[in-house]
C-alpha cells in the first residue's frame, strides 16, 4: 500500500465510532492493518471490544481502495492539507512525542512547519500585563525568525498570534475543531488571516463535533511542535498549565513570565517557577542566552530589531502628566472617569493627553471608552 494510500486508509478508520490513536497503534504493531483480511477473533484477542472489532470488520468489507490518481484528484480539491506521520512535511518535534497524531490537517503556509518554534499561551482574561508581556515576546521572537505556536483562544493566545502573524517567521495555530471550523467564532477574521499569512493545524477528523478532550489533545500538539513553552498568565488549574506539564513530560524548555503575587492570573506561572519546573523569563533576550544553538538556526535581523527599538524608545519619552497616566493604565484598563479621578486633569486637557499616548501607540482605546497600556 503507498503511503498515500495508508494515509486515507487511517483516516477512514478514525472516523469510525470508538476507533482512535491507540487502535491504530495496536493494528500496526501487530502488522494486520495493512493486511488483506483480519477477522473479529483476531481483533478481540488484540483487545478491541467485541463491537469494536465487529465495526472493523464491516469497514474493511465496505473499504474500496482508491486508486493513487483518485486520491491526488481528491486532495487538489481540498482548501486544506492532510499529512500523515509517514509523508516528508510531517513536523520532526512532534514524531517524537508520545502519541503524535497519525494524521494532521494544515492550512497555510507548510514551510512553517520546518522552522523553531516557541509556543506562547495564557489565560483567556489576561491582564494589561499579560497583554503587555505576550505582545513583546510573540513580536520579538517572530521578528527573530522564530514562529510562535499557540491554540487559537481568546486571550493570550489571540495576541499571540496577531502579534506574530506581521513577521515573516508568523505563527502556528493548532485548533481544538476540525481544520474547516473556526472555534472560536469570534477569531473568525483572524482563521481567515493565518490561513494565508500564518498556518492553522488540527489533528481532529472532518466536522467532528468539539469535546472537551479535543481541547487537551491540541495542547500536547502546541508542545510537541514547539522547543520551548512560555507560560503567561493563568490559574494553578488552566489549559496553560495543561500545556506546561506536557512540556515538562515531553522533556522540553519551559519558561514562565513572573507576575503579581496579588493577581490569581499570576498564580500559574509564580507556581511553576518556586516549585523549579519552570525558568524565570524576563526578556526575549535571555531566552536566546539560555538556549543559544537557537542563534544558530535562525535568520536574526539584529539592525531591523534595534531600529524597531529606537523608535520605541523614542515614543516612550513623556512628560511628567503623560508617565502619571500611563503609569496609572499600567496597572490595570482604565475609564477616561477612573484617570480623571486619580489624576484630577481636566477632562479637556485629558483627553489630548490620551490622544497623544495613543498615537505613541503607548496606550490603545478599547471599546466602552476603556484605556489599556500597550
Amino acid at each position: 500500500m503507498d503511503k498515500l494510500q495508508l494515509k486515507h486508509y487511517v483516516i477512514e478508520l478514525m472516523k469510525l465510532e470508538g476507533i482512535g490513536w491507540h487502535s491504530v497503534e495496536r493494528m500496526l504493531k501487530h502488522d494486520i492493518l495493512m493486511s488483506n483480511h483480519w477477522s473479529e477473533e483476531q481483533l478481540q484477542e488484540l483487545g478491541f471490544q467485541k463491537k469494536h472489532a465487529q465495526r472493523l470488520c464491516q469497514f474493511q468489507l465496505d473499504y474500496v481502495q482508491p486508486s493513487i490518481d483518485e486520491l491526488l484528484e481528491r486532495e487538489a480539491k481540498q482548501p486544506f492539507h492532510s499529512i500523515s506521520i509517514w509523508d516528508d512535511h510531517y513536523p520532526e518535534r512532534l514524531k517524537h512525542i508520545a502519541q503524535p497524531p497519525w494524521v494532521i490537517f494544515v492550512k497555510g503556509r507548510l514551510e512553517l512547519l520546518k522552522r523553531d518554534a516557541i509556543a506562547i499561551v495564557g489565560t483567556r482574561y489576561p491582564t494589561s500585563y499579560g497583554i503587555r508581556c505576550t505582545k513583546q515576546f510573540s513580536e520579538q521572537f517572530a521578528e527573530a525568525g522564530i514562529s510562535i505556536v499557540s491554540g487559537f483562544a481568546n486571550g493570550i493566545d489571540t495576541i499571540a498570534h496577531k502579534h506574530a502573524a506581521v513577521h515573516h517567521a508568523s505563527t502556528i495555530a493548532v485548533l481544538p475543531s476540525a481544520i474547516n471550523q473556526c472555534y472560536p467564532a469570534n477569531n473568525y477574521a483572524l482563521y481567515e488571516q493565518l490561513a494565508s499569512e500564518g498556518l492553522l493545524l488540527s489533528e481532529s477528523m472532518l466536522s467532528s463535533p468539539i469535546h472537551p478532550g479535543q481541547f487537551h489533545q491540541r495542547n500536547r500538539i502546541i508542545a510537541g511542535l514547539s522547543c520551548a513553552t512560555i507560560i503567561i498568565e493563568g490559574e494553578k488549574k488552566s489549559g496553560s498549565m495543561i500545556t506546561a506539564r506536557h512540556a515538562m513530560d515531553m522533556d522540553r524548555e519551559l519558561f514562565a513570565v513572573p507576575g503579581s503575587i496579588f493577581s490569581n492570573k499570576s498564580e500559574g506561572p509564580n507556581f511553576l517557577i518556586e516549585k523549579g519546573y519552570a525558568r524565570m523569563l524576563l526578556s526575549s533576550q535571555q531566552l536566546f542566552e539560555e538556549l543559544p544553538w537557537l542563534n544558530e538556526n535562525v535568520n536574526r535581523n539584529e539592525n531591523s530589531l534595534n531600529e524597531e527599538q529606537g523608535v520605541r524608545q523614542q515614543n516612550l519619552i513623556l512628560s511628567d502628566e503623560e508617565q502619571m497616566i500611563y503609569t496609572f493604565i499600567t496597572e490595570q484598563p482604565r475609564s477616561i472617569n477612573e484617570i480623571h479621578e486619580h489624576t484630577l486633569i481636566p477632562f479637556g486637557h485629558l483627553n489630548v493627553l490620551l490622544l497623544n499616548l495613543c498615537i505613541k501607540q503607548i496606550i490603545e482605546l478599547q471599546p466602552g471608552s476603556i484605556y489599556h497600556a500597550l
